[in-house]
């Protein structure tokens, strides 16, 4: 009996997931993003584009040198800023939590800030007449076009990515994607992080918050398909974090990744 109860359950949940995601599809206006994404479109030209995780290692990489440098950000790197003259370009979110924790400030603190539709009721109504919209697919390929959607993972790096393929990027150049973590739990499960935040560039980061658990297994199967999806297209994805452990893409050094950005010194002309 209890075996049929979990499956009855796990089949009402996974009908729910589908109409969610199937209700988005219908209510997301396209149209009104539309310029909004036509202006992204190979911005980049060819050239880099730095995506900028929130691991500890970006207490150890000088952002301010690639202050000129095309990039997307995630999440809460806003709690960076204090410390950086560098911001990004754009940035991404598509975690309920985070966006239910900080997303006001996201919107308000970044030029252009894409947050995912399915959270849009976590805004306050303000922000979610600034903010700029993407629509996720679960069970979905890699997409070369975000402005139809992106596919769904379990990392917003994998959403960042789909990003900088659209924008154009040869090469995506990572920073501050450590692929490390300390947790207790399940992969994918919410819990609470019990004083300071070991996971991120800063102690506060959710300290003391509630944070979804990371799924390892899953976040490399979705970094695998994003180096096949630009090696098809003869593009690459560099991995310039300081110590990183994630092995899907080639390291490259500090003074390497200087040299793929062009950059003999800080520069001061913008990019896209």
């Amino acid at each position: 009996m209890s075996q049929l109860l979990s499956r009855m359950f796990k089949g009402l949940s996974s009908a729910t997931f589908g109409l969610r995601y199937g209700l988005d599809g219908l209510l997301y206006d396209r149209k009104r993003w539309s310029t909004t994404f036509a202006a992204l479109k190979n911005c980049a030209n060819g050239g880099p584009v730095l995506v900028v995780g929130n691991g500890p290692s970006l207490n150890k990489t000088p952002l301010d040198e690639f202050a000129a440098v095309t990039s997307i950000g995630m999440n809460k790197i806003d709690m960076l800023y204090p410390r950086v003259t560098w911001r990004p370009t754009l940035v991404m979110t598509m975690n309920a939590v985070v966006v239910k924790q900080h997303g006001d400030t996201i919107v308000n603190v970044n030029d252009q800030a894409f947050i995912s539709f399915k959270t849009r009721h976590f805004l306050s109504k303000n922000s979610r007449d600034k903010a700029k919209f993407f629509l996720e697919k679960p069970g979905t390929p890699f997409s070369t076009d975000p402005s139809k959607y992106v596919a769904l993972g379990p990392t917003v790096t994998y959403s960042a990515l789909q990003m900088a393929y659209w924008m154009g990027a040869d090469p995506v150049i990572l920073f501050g994607v450590d692929h490390s973590f300390k947790f207790a739990g399940s992969p994918l499960a919410y819990e609470k992080m019990k004083g300071d935040d070991p996971n991120h560039f800063d102690p506060n980061y959710f300290k003391d918050s509630l944070w979804g658990a990371p799924d390892n297994v899953g976040m490399e199967r979705c970094y695998a398909e994003s180096r096949h999806a630009f090696e098809r297209d003869g593009r690459r994805i560099l991995d310039a974090t300081i110590d990183g452990k994630l092995q899907i893409f080639e390291k490259i050094s500090l003074d390497e990744a200087f040299s793929q950005c062009g950059i003999a010194q800080p520069l001061n002309s913008a990019g896209c």
